[in-house]
């Protein structure tokens, strides 16, 4: 195939030294030594030239590209236009308008035509001419509220502080926001360690997986990541940095063995740790988890950091306003609390979905004939018997059925909290009867692997509904959720908004619009509108 080289040697001497400055071939002519005695330099010379400066300007300079196929002489042309002229004999003015007009919508090909694909490929990569400004997105990006506590939050520990607490609503990214602050962490220092306490699996796992994923994006070396929790027989030896994601229930474990290398190995780490990142921070104060807790903060020989994460700053919700476990939780964290900043919304929730950030909440009751439930079923106040009798009167589970398929037939996926173990198993098993794909978690009947198959199964939309019995509280990520319905009878307003917050994944944050949350049995009606739920605790804290 002929080169641009070829096509040159075909122009005429006048047009060659056209297509370069008089002062370029002055340049050249003092450093060659091959000189024609007219021209200073012989023709082939200066082709050569050109084709070596100028290739780039043949395949995305109109003008000369179209001079160049102009000087194509027949022979050539087709021969690298055999599909529009088929001989020499044949070529045609038209024909060289043809390849002109083709050649302006496909310089890639005219490119290759010329033996000049690599730089078309070069100059493609580089070139500003098409592109002089671009809007990059990162793979593990922040929103601007996230970003600005994730600011705040090390402004703060340069400032002195040493216990921090993290305060956003369900489905606001609590996790993302802690990631990328442990990777800002990890990077600082190649010695620097984070610990990730939670109290349950599902948010260890989610923790793991997070993490492995924001370090890909934010890392800036490789890093290791170290699972000790559920099932998880890994040793604590030999980790000095990285991230490590802890059960607590395995630390306290630990803490009650008499196995002597186990506890030089836990005091290794100790010394190592330099930032705590604790998930559901309103359990921090429970005696046990405190304990965990402070071997890393609370002693003068370490020096790590506390950051703890939650939707609910507080351990309760009082009629009578802040309870003593509540201010025990504040003080635990020094009073530091760093929550969204938003100026012109009531609260952070209408902020969160005008943006789309959480889907709006329609909340919903499921009411029915109490009078069939005796008064001595419900005399333990909550406790094992009334949720006996809920679970098992009829009325009640045809409202939750009825709701739960006229939902699945709009094509909702629904999270249900049921008040017993054996009422998670008979909702999924009647809901499957009826042919909608169905199943119930729980911790007596599921094992850690069954567990987190179903949960995979409802993710990837192989399951319309999951039951639950105190499984799906918090740790569960499943954005496709646009309904969850609170069969359960709640005291706890932290535990409610949790259960709700499971539907409230956002359009942007990969859910949905709107939501309904359906409460049977809520103790709690004052908290419908979790605008009220989200101030209830904040005048226990000063704002970082």
């Amino acid at each position: 195939m002929p080169t641009l080289k070829d096509i040159l040697y075909n122009f005429a001497e006048d047009e060659l030294l056209s297509l370069l400055p008089r002062s370029a071939i002055d340049f050249a002519l003092s450093s060659s030594e091959v000189r024609d005695e007219e021209l200073g330099v012989s023709k082939h010379t200066l082709a050569d030239l050109i084709a070596a400066t100028k290739s780039s300007e043949f395949i995305f300079n109109d003008e000369l590209r179209t001079k160049l196929i102009e000087r194509i002489p027949p022979k050539i042309f087709s021969e690298m236009f055999s599909e529009i002229a088929a001989s020499e004999a044949h070529v045609t003015p038209a024909h060289y308008s043809a390849a002109i007009k083709w050649a302006n919508l496909d310089a890639q090909g005219f490119a290759a035509k010329i033996g000049l694909s690599e730089d078309y490929e070069l100059n493609t990569q580089t070139t500003d001419e098409f592109e002089s400004i671009a809007r990059i997105k990162p793979d593990y990006s922040l929103y601007p509220y996230q970003e600005d506590i994730s600011v705040r939050i090390f402004s703060n520990f340069e400032d002195g502080a040493t216990r921090q607490l993290i305060h956003l609503p369900t489905g606001s990214g609590k996790t993302r926001t802690a990631m990328n602050i442990a990777s800002q962490h990890l990077r600082d220092n190649s010695n620097n360690l984070v610990l990730w306490l939670a109290d349950r699996e599902e948010l260890c796992s989610q923790a793991f997986s997070e993490f492995k994923a924001a370090w890909k994006s934010l890392g800036c070396r490789p890093t290791s990541i170290y699972g000790f929790y559920s099932e998880s027989d890994e040793s604590l030896s030999g980790i000095d940095s990285g991230f490590v994601v802890a059960g607590l229930h395995k630390f306290l474990s630990i803490r009650k063995r008499d196995s002597k290398q186990l506890k030089i190995l836990y005091k290794l780490l100790l010394e190592n740790v330099t930032l705590v990142i604790f998930d559901e921070a309103h359990k921090a104060i429970a005696p046990k988890f405190r304990e965990v807790v402070e071997d890393f903060i609370g002693s003068t020989s370490f020096n790590a950091h506390l950051i703890g994460l939650t939707a609910t700053p507080g351990r309760k919700f009082s009629l009578d306003g802040l309870s003593d476990e509540d201010r025990e939780l504040s003080s635990f964290f020094h009073e530091n609390k760093v929550s969204m900043r938003v100026s012109g919304y009531l609260s952070p929730i209408d902020y969160l979905v005008e943006k789309q950030y959480l889907a709006k909440a329609e909340f919903k009751s499921l009411d029915y004939d109490h009078s069939k439930i005796q008064a001595y079923e419900l005399s333990d106040s909550g406790g094992p018997s009334t949720m006996k009798a809920l679970a098992l009167n009829n009325e009640r589970n045809s409202r939750i059925m009825d709701t739960i398929k006229r939902e699945c037939a709009g094509g909702a996926f629904v999270i249900v909290f049921a008040c017993t173990v054996e009422h998670a198993v008979n909702l999924a098993t009647a809901l499957s009867f009826a042919g909608i794909k169905a199943a119930s978690i729980d911790s007596k009947n599921d094992t850690p692997q069954t567990r987190r198959a179903k949960i995979n199964q409802y993710k990837q939309g192989n399951l319309q509904v999951l039951v639950n019995f105190n499984v799906l509280t918090a740790g569960f990520d499943a954005p496709r959720t646009s309904v969850a319905v609170i069969a359960k009878p709640m005291d706890s307003l932290v535990q409610y908004l949790q259960m709700a917050g499971r539907a409230m994944r956002g359009f942007k944050s990969g859910g949905n619009n709107q939501c309904r949350i359906y409460t049977v049995m809520d103790d709690i009606p004052q908290f419908k509108s979790i605008n009220l739920a989200f101030e209830h605790w904040n005048e226990m804290w000063q704002e970082g």
